[in-house]
């Protein structure tokens, strides 16, 4: 695999995504809300932002920003978009996915002001997996210094193995879970696949904000799947 390519994203989404252990139970990240697809597949090595949270975090959220905040990052996880899922952007719909634990570390409030004046969406659902070394923070300094989410390293990293942070089964189970749920309730307008362009999207993560939101899985669900 080579990487050439990174993304930033909230430090809670991305502890959230790796299944980094941090001493506070939260059920994995599948996926993050942004507002158009980008023309890359990647893989992204992933970058955790730095600071807070720009949104409104749930009771969970909260205390899992305040473990993350104390934690390092390692830069060994790398993620690819396996698709962009359209959504309607209405309350009702990340109430039902904040109520079902999918979007369990933010307030419903959250999406809503990051979508803000926008009336569709997409929620792009991520495969990860980690690297046997971390990659060089050094390939990454740069790149911090833009305002895309996502920017090229340094040069690029080629490993030979990575290790999925979720089998082929279980990423497969959990993606038919989600996309069931919004179509059982008339919220999902489409799927899309990743482009191929490497061309940066000419919009910024923070889109005049400190950082973005994220989703999350049903306990109990995610427990249940990600057991088998």
């Amino acid at each position: 695999m080579q990487i050439e390519m990174a993304w930033r994203d909230e430090r809670v989404n991305v502890f959230a995504l790796c299944c980094v252990s941090v001493g506070v139970a939260v059920d994995p990240l599948l996926f993050v809300c942004k507002k158009r697809p980008i023309g890359h597949a990647g893989p992204f090595l992933l970058d955790a932002c730095k600071g807070h949270a720009g949104f409104e975090l749930s009771g969970i959220g909260m205390q899992y920003q305040a473990a993350v905040s104390q934690a390092r990052f390692p830069l060994r996880y790398v993620a690819e978009v396996d698709c962009y899922l359209h959504i309607p952007v209405a309350y009702e719909v990340f109430t039902g996915l904040c109520a079902e634990e999918w979007f369990g570390l933010w307030r419903p409030s959250a999406p809503m002001a990051y979508f803000d004046g926008l009336h569709e969406g997409y929620l792009a659902v991520l495969r990860v997996s980690s690297l046997p070394e971390e990659v060089p923070d050094a390939l990454l300094r740069r790149g911090r210094a833009g305002a895309n989410f996502y920017y090229a390293l340094e040069h690029p990293v080629t490993v030979a193995k990575v290790r999925p942070v979720f089998t082929k089964r279980q990423f497969n189970r959990r993606k038919q879970e989600l996309t069931e749920y919004l179509s059982s309730h008339g919220w999902l307008l489409g799927e899309e696949k990743p482009g191929v362009s490497l061309e940066l999207d000419a919009g910024g993560l923070f889109d005049g904000l400190e950082q973005t939101k994220t989703p999350r899985q049903s306990r109990h669900r995610a427990r249940k799947k990600d057991s088998g």
